[in-house]
């Protein structure tokens, strides 16, 4: 099951992610401490019951997150609630922040192409980093991850921007460092020698980016080798989101060349997929002609969704097991949305 992070989950987050720092690299949305871990858990609660009394609001200039935690109630022994916690993801709001991206174009003499990078203000709901832990992975758990926080997205879709993108990590080398970063950044912050070391000093100093804008390069063989890849362990979000809906758009990550991608939230799959109606909890055996859907709770304040099988209707009750119900934690009758997976 999926839901926003509480206060209260801020030490077993960080109790995931900290064994794993180096296979994270690059994630820079998600926690980096204990102190970082009870602050993004705090900023999530007050986003959540922002949208959920629809008082959410962004200034100019300014972001809100989220973060999400995939639980499962199988082993009592990390949180203060009782559940397991098997991954993490989120989202981020911004209005008019600036975003930093390279670009590929014919050079101005046509005899070539470039690499330019533009800055410029952009309003947009962002897709975070996704990270699934290493006992919890080929469970299913991935799509979940993914694609669930669309389901909270589509119940706020009024008070956020409905502009969703998703900036994919691109290609590292074994000690970790970004080659996309040689052959571009490090030209013009030739203090930062690696891409990790950049990424930290971002970070502290994210007004410094605007350091790495308005530059033009040659796209030489060492750069087409080095932009564009999306990182090993991404490639799975990356295919998710495209099953979503979510297209390339030409824009790359200045620190490490990872691609970006876009798409207006009503156009989404889940969009467009999705059918409300009351919960019929039967036994397993009746679930006769279910789909692979994500499952979730209409109510903001108490956002959880899960990945279950359901039976569809085109007006009427959607047909669930006691399974389901109790990991969304609802009763018979209760209002209930569901987007298949796959196409019906």
């Amino acid at each position: 099951m999926l839901r926003p992070a509480r206060i209260d989950d801020a030490e077993a987050i960080w109790d995931l992610l900290a064994p794993v720092q180096a296979e994270v690299i690059g994630m820079s949305s998600l926690p980096s401490s204990p102190t970082s871990a009870k602050q993004a858990c705090g900023d999530t609660a007050d986003t959540i019951a922002a949208l959920a009394t629809g008082s959410f609001t962004l200034d100019d200039h300014a972001h809100r997150r989220l973060l999400f935690i995939a639980v499962s109630n199988d082993n009592a022994n990390d949180n203060a609630t009782g559940e397991e916690i098997l991954g993490i993801t989120g989202i981020t709001f911004k209005n008019a922040v600036l975003n930093l991206a390279v670009q590929v174009s014919t050079s101005e003499d046509g005899h070539g192409l470039i690499m330019r990078s533009t800055s410029a203000p952009w309003t947009r709901t962002e897709l975070d980093s996704t990270f699934l832990g290493p006992a919890a992975r080929g469970r299913q758990l991935g799509s979940l991850l993914s694609r669930g926080r669309f389901m909270l997205l589509h119940l706020v879709h009024s008070q956020v921007p409905t502009t969703v993108a998703s900036h994919l990590r691109g290609k590292f080398d074994p000690d970790g460092s970004a080659p996309f970063w040689r052959c571009f950044g490090a030209h013009f912050a030739p203090e930062w020698k690696t891409s990790t070391e950049a990424e930290i000093a971002l970070i502290e100093n994210p007004h410094r980016l605007q350091d790495l804008a308005d530059h033009t390069l040659a796209l030489t063989a060492p750069v087409l080798d080095s932009l564009g890849p999306v990182n090993a362990a991404s490639l799975p979000a990356f295919h998710m989101l495209r099953a979503e809906g979510l297209d390339p758009n030409g824009m790359y990550d200045p620190i490490d060349g990872g691609p970006t991608l876009r798409a207006e939230l009503a156009a989404t799959v889940t969009g467009t997929s999705r059918t409300h109606g009351r919960a019929v909890i039967e036994d397993p055996s009746n679930l006769v002609g279910a789909v692979d859907a994500l499952v979730s709770v209409t109510t903001v304040a108490r956002f959880r969704v899960t990945r279950a099988a359901v039976v569809l209707s085109e007006s009427g009750p959607i047909g669930i097991s006691a399974e389901t119900a109790d990991a969304l934690n609802i009763g018979e009758d209760t209002l209930i949305v569901a987007a298949p997976l796959a196409p019906l």
